[in-house]
């Protein structure tokens, strides 16, 4: 942008140098350089321009989520297509899908049918079809009927080209829910997207960008979700964070350097105790001040239907909190710091959640005590085998009750065979299998070790 003025000297910086910023020559003339632009004039014509710059970014008009594309909180589309008979398939070729696809097969139970793409035929295409894959490994695409083009790098949608490796996408039909990228890394992250609810979604770089509801047979309204970081908050500079979003309808009274400096000290702490290092890259933080805020700027779109409720969560590099509260912020960090090193893929939410509440019972020896209890009562009806083996039912009906259960395993583990045996357990598969290989024994008898130690607290 340039504002004119005879007496302003202009001259184009390179591309990459778009921020505002003051510089003071030898000669005591002062430059100003917005957008790309360096002026160099009086400093009335700065304080104009600097005026410009605040009015345009403090005052941009914030988004009414209501305007945005609407969410099916009753997913019929996907619960119709869940309730029949479904064709799960993919490509001939693809590799590191068996995971997802076991998983989805699993949902479907008795209405799963398993094939590779070769084996589908023309009647199939007429059924209901989940199709998970890599774009360019798919031989017959125009046989799904989407409206969505594959290109030799990528694919277009709402005319649009996506052809970053890192770029994938959820279709959401009445009889299709397809889910593909332009590398598995896309696909897995589009998957770990899905909510089911919108007909469309686009994840690039690991973000939510684009969703929406079809408008025609080929186009979508849809609505970039990264745009309301502009308009509906209020970005702070963190020494913690990449940045902290802030809802334009919070009532912010946060005392940040008090906070981080609690949150600086407890980080320390948990990387001490883990062993691990500070990540390189940072989390971004977004403060919310209700639900629709929350699962919407979040993604997990679920959470603004009636009846829903969370406080706190990380996903997508980001920390999400519905309001503030500082333990909450300390819990959410700690998954940064730790997934930073020890990703979700083979880890159990029972240690993903374990691991935090593990160095929150070292801080609050009441807590301890009580958690202690709580492990007691449940030693011999918890179902160890699946919420460690099978990874199932954390966060179901006793969720309570294994948050509490949780970090008291941990610490069992780590007292008895080291934190580094931890670490290694949490990022292998096959966890029965691989109990005997890093603790040498097997899991009944780390299961039955740790109810003999809990007797002993």
């Amino acid at each position: 942008m340039i504002i004119p003025n005879n007496n302003a000297e202009c001259i184009r910086l390179i591309p990459w140098f778009e921020k505002a910023a003051f510089l003071e020559t030898k000669q005591g003339i002062y430059k100003f350089s917005f957008n790309g632009y360096f002026y160099t004039d009086s400093m009335k014509l700065i304080t104009t321009l600097v005026f410009y710059f605040l009015v345009t970014n403090s005052f941009a008009q914030t988004k009414d989520l209501s305007t945005l594309p609407s969410y099916d909180c009753s997913l019929k589309k996907v619960m119709a297509i869940i309730g029949r008979q479904t064709i799960i398939a993919s490509p001939d070729n693809s590799k590191g899908l068996d995971a997802i696809l076991a998983d989805y097969c699993g949902t479907f139970g008795s209405n799963c049918i398993r094939k590779k793409e070769s084996e589908l035929n023309a009647s199939d295409y007429a059924r209901d079809i989940l199709m998970v894959g890599i774009l360019n490994d798919f031989k017959n695409w125009a046989r799904l009927k989407t409206p969505i083009t594959l290109t030799a790098h990528g694919f277009i949608i709402n005319n649009r080209i996506f052809k970053d490796k890192a770029d994938g996408f959820v279709f959401v039909d009445t009889n299709r829910i397809i889910i593909c990228g332009n590398s598995l890394k896309a696909v897995k992250d589009a998957q770990l997207a899905l909510t089911g609810g919108h007909d469309i979604l686009i994840i690039q770089n690991g973000k939510i960008t684009y969703y929406g509801n079809r408008k025609d047979t080929v186009h979508f309204n849809w609505f970039n979700l990264q745009n309301l970081k502009q308009t509906n908050y209020y970005q702070k500079k963190s020494e913690l964070f990449s940045a902290i979003y802030v809802s334009k309808t919070f009532e912010d009274t946060i005392n940040y350097s008090k906070l981080y400096k609690e949150l600086k000290s407890f980080a320390q702490q948990f990387l001490s105790i883990y062993k691990l290092k500070m990540p390189l890259k940072k989390v971004g933080w977004f403060i919310h001040s209700n639900m629709k805020e929350y699962g919407t700027m979040s993604g997990m779109f679920g959470l603004t239907c009636p009846g829903n409720n969370s406080a706190g969560f990380s996903i997508r590099g980001e920390i999400h909190t519905n309001g503030f509260d500082k333990g909450l912020v300390k819990h959410e960090y700690s998954h940064f710091l730790f997934d930073n090193a020890i990703p979700q893929d083979n880890n159990p939410a029972f240690f993903v959640e374990g691991c935090v509440e593990y160095v929150t019972n070292m801080n609050d020896t009441r807590l301890f005590k009580q958690r202690i209890e709580t492990a007691k009562k449940f030693k011999d009806t918890l179902n160890y085998a699946g919420l460690i083996i099978s990874n199932m039912d954390f966060y179901g009906q006793y969720s309570k009750a294994n948050y509490s259960v949780c970090g008291i395993f941990v610490k069992y583990v780590i007292d008895k065979f080291g934190v580094d045996a931890f670490k290694k357990y949490c990022l292998t598969g096959n966890k029965k299998e691989k109990t005997k290989d890093i603790f040498k024994i097997d899991f009944d008898t780390l299961v039955n070790g740790y109810k003999a130690w809990l007797d002993t607290q």
